[in-house]
């Protein structure tokens, strides 16, 4: 795996393999390129494109604010036509 913790993004490998009768028969390489952002730089992408009244939740809790980075952070929009 690549991690660049400066510019946020990092690429993973997986590779599965088919095997039959104790042989690989088949085997494929996935690349996962990963970006990801802090709370408040996703709300200003999210304004950015559009969308207004963001609201964002910790733990599936309506409006409360996330605290640590051990909680689940959902964010919920309007998207203007």
């Amino acid at each position: 795996m690549k991690i660049d913790w400066i510019h946020q993004y990092s690429v993973a490998h997986n590779r599965y393999e088919r095997w039959r009768d104790g042989k690989l028969v088949e085997s494929e390489l996935e690349r996962i390129p990963i970006r990801w952002y802090g709370v408040e730089e996703f709300k200003a992408v999210l304004e950015k494109i559009g969308f207004t009244d963001i609201t964002v939740s910790a733990n599936y809790q309506y409006g409360e604010k996330p605290t640590n980075g051990d909680q689940l952070i959902s964010f919920e929009a309007i998207a203007n036509k």
